[in-house]
Formats: structure tokens, sequence, C-alpha cells
């Protein structure tokens, strides 16, 4: 028998195992989606769960399990482990009571996790049902804290108005874990009540969910909203909605129990649009997450949800990292160009901000590198400047990081740049890679190395050869 037949026979049974797999399972995946579905609009509505609808999904979910890992086929690799996941993750939320806090960053006041968190609210599940979440001001919580935490350069200066670290400032750590920490820390001591983890959802996710559901009318306040006007409400500066006013978190909570009636169609009409939009959040890292139950975050990190900064410390590497310290909105109308130049005797990374704003964006610089790095200059405009932070920055998993920091003003409808000069101590066979992260929450970027012009979109790994 001629080679090419042989093979297409293989395939042909091969794709013919897979066809007879699939019907022989049909019926389970069907019972499946169907209960998930009706979980989820129950859930996102408010009803009351049906009472055998929990231990319904869970037990199709095993055996779904059991018949896949039954299989040796690489092109189910990523199907069993999808699967594996979400049996975790249903056992986890179904079987026992869960407590996350869900933060909302705005990222048009951009901070390191994404933005500054005005808002959070509560995702609990308990007797396999997720509650009805409520959300909240973040300064009723902080209000509650009596405490001090010393604040770390750069917030301490332009931030903390001596009181030290609060809540609403808790996320300024680049690596999520480690901000996620840090508000757990303050939960503990102002709440009762224990939590398990942080998730953290930007505002680019809900104007990119309305882009699927469509203009959201809210009756009480007779006024259409969809994806271009939703940052008009989140944007608004913090003193319009002094600490304990109830404007806000009404409006917010009465568009959220109308949006996710209409999310819960939508996504029953196109589940793949959904799950293609979970993605790109997940590349963006519109949405991060970190858990204290080892599982979960194990699950966390596989997914590259966790937000972590990681990289093997051999190869170049760049993390810029801003923070609005103006107390404004100016993100949105703000650009900027990422331009970094690998030479023998050192390397330069240059920042090109352009503000268009009526007001000035002042931001907090920083810019997180190899520890051994040295640092030979900084110079805003071509004018060198003396105040500098430096210091190793450890995150909560023991890896170690230069940060360096530095306060920079775009004034309004004007261009800044930024240089940075640095002298690495990597050899030259070790400098040909060069790793990029991408701040959470920022808008997409042009980036420039050496002669390569990449979209930075997310975290990039560039070879210079």
């Amino acid at each position: 028998m001629k080679k090419p037949l042989l093979i297409a026979i293989l395939l042909s049974s091969l794709s013919l195992f897979l066809v007879w797999w699939i019907l022989q399972n049909y019926l389970l995946y069907s019972r499946l989606k169907k209960d998930t579905q009706i979980y989820l609009s129950q859930t996102l509505n408010g009803e009351e769960l049906e009472k055998e609808l929990p231990s319904k999904i869970i037990a199709n979910l095993e055996k779904i399990n059991q018949k896949l890992n039954k299989i040796n086929f690489k092109k189910l690799e990523s199907i069993q482990a999808v699967s594996n996941d979400l049996l975790l993750l249903s056992k986890k939320f179904i079987e026992t009571d869960r407590s996350y806090i869900v933060l909302l960053q705005n990222s048009d006041e951009i901070r390191a996790t994404g933005g500054f968190t005005g808002s959070f609210f509560i995702l609990e599940s308990q007797a396999g049902q997720i509650q009805t979440p409520i959300i909240q001001d973040i300064y009723v919580p902080d209000g509650q804290f009596q405490g001090f935490v010393e604040a770390p350069a750069g917030l301490k200066e332009y931030l903390s108005a001596g009181k030290g670290i609060r809540l609403p400032d808790a996320n300024w750590w680049p690596d999520f874990p480690s901000s996620a920490e840090e508000i757990l820390n303050f939960f503990a001591k102002v709440d009762d009540k224990k939590y398990e983890g942080v998730i953290s959802i930007n505002l680019q996710v809900v104007e990119k969910l309305l882009a699927i559901t469509g203009d959201i009318y809210l009756p009480d306040y007779q006024q259409y909203i969809n994806q271009d006007n939703f940052a008009q409400i989140a944007r608004a500066d913090r003193d319009e909605f002094f600490p304990g006013s109830q404007e806000k978190v009404n409006f917010l909570n009465h568009f959220f129990k109308i949006f996710k009636l209409e999310l819960s169609k939508k996504i029953k009409e196109e589940p793949q649009a959904f799950l293609a939009l979970i993605q790109e959040m997940i590349n963006n890292k519109d949405l991060q997450a970190y858990s204290q139950d080892q599982e979960i975050q194990e699950l966390i990190e596989r997914r590259k949800i966790a937000g972590r900064m990681q990289n093997n410390q051999e190869v170049l590497y760049y993390f810029p990292v801003e923070s609005n310290v103006g107390i404004n909105k100016a993100n949105r109308l703000v650009s900027r160009q990422i331009t970094i130049d690998i030479k023998e005797n050192g390397e330069v990374l240059s920042l090109n901000f352009r503000n268009n704003n009526q007001f000035p964006y002042i931001n907090y610089q920083r810019l997180y590198t190899n520890p051994n790095t040295t640092l030979q200059s900084i110079k805003i405009n071509g004018q060198a400047i003396e105040k500098i932070d430096q210091r190793l920055m450890q995150t909560n998993n023991g890896q170690t990081w230069l940060e360096i920091g530095f306060l920079v003003a775009i004034l309004e409808n004007s261009s800044t740049q930024v240089e940075i000069n640095l002298k690495s101590n990597l050899n030259q066979e070790q400098k040909r890679e060069v790793f990029v992260a991408k701040q959470a929450g920022l808008r997409n970027s042009e980036l420039r190395i050496n002669d390569q012009e990449i979209q930075f979109t997310g975290d990039q790994l560039i070879n210079l050869d």
C-alpha cells in the first residue's frame, strides 16, 4: 500500500472515531449545556436556584472528564484541560461556600493593576448559588480602617496625604498577587468575614460587553447606556462623588441589575462571542485574579489570569508602569510610544507621551527591570532629572526586580519625551532576547525595539536576531 494512501486511511479512521465519540456523548454535552445555561440565567437574574441543578452539573462534568481522560489523543488535550478546570471550579464554588472581592477599576485613571478602584462588590457562593452582588463604594470599608500602613515611594509623596496606604490605593504594585494580598489584609482588619481572593475587572470589560448587549435603557434615569457613554459615568471625578455619597453606587447598581439580564440573554444567543471576549480580556489583562486556595491559584496561573510579574532573569526585561497621581480621568486621551534601543554599551528606553486633554496628566512613572541593571540617567524633554526613587522590589513569590520611579507631568495638549538610560550586566548573547510586559488597563501602544515595530497588545518576548 502506498504511503499517502495509508496516511489518508489513518486520518479518515481518526475522523470517524471523533465523529463516533461526539455522537456517543452528544446527549451528555447537551444536558450539561442546558443545565449550565439555566444555572447562569437563574444566578444572573437573582432567581431561586433549582434544587438539584448544581449536583447535576457536577455529575455531568465528572462523566465527561472520565470519558475524555480515557482517550489518549493529542487533539483532545486542550479540551481535556478545559474540562478538568471547569470541574475543579464547579466543585469549589458549588460544593463549598466561597467569597471573593471584585474590584471595579477605572482605567481612565490608570493605576498599576489597571485603574483606580472606586467601587467593588463581593462575589459569593452559598449552598451552590451565586449570591446577587451589590456594588459598594470603596471608601466605605476604607473609612472603617483605623490602622497605619507605611506607603512606598511615589504613593507616599503624591497620594497618601501623610496617612500611609489606604484601601483605594492598595493596588499600587503591578504584580497582581502582591496587590491582592495587600487588599485582603485591609479587608481582614475591617471585616469579620474571610475572603479567599481578589478579582479585578477593568472599565474596558464593561465597554466590550456593552458592545455585545447593545444599548441598555435605565428607566429610573430615563437614559440609554452603551459602550460609548458608559465611561462618562465611571469617569466622574472623585470630588463629584464625595466619600459616603450613594449617588454613584445607586446608579451602578441600577445599571448592573438591568445589564446582567441583557447579558444572560446574549450569552445564550451568542456563547462563542462571549467566550472570545473573555479570552481577549485575559490577553489584555483586563481581567485578573488571585486566590489563597492553592488549587484555584494554580488554575489561575495556567490560564494566565494571575497578572504575575515573571521572567527568568536571563533576558532583558522591561515593564513600564504608570500611575495617575493627579486625581483626574486623563488616561483615555493619553497615548504613548515606547522605543527601546539595545546597544553594546547600554540600553535606552524612551517613552513618548501625548496628552490630548484640556488638563495635565500627572504620572508617577515606574520601570521594573533586571535587578543587576544600573541606571545611568533619566531625561525629560532632554533635561536630566535628579529626583529619582530606586529600590529592589520583591514580589510575593520571591522574585526580585529593580524598581525605578519618578514624576513626569505631561501638560494639556502637549507631548513629553522621557529617556531612561540603563546598563545591563547581561552578556551580548542574553541581550538578544527582550521581554516587555504590558501594564493592565493601558490602551494598546506602539512599541519599537531596534528596527522591529510591534503591536503592543500584551506581554511580548522579542528575539532580536
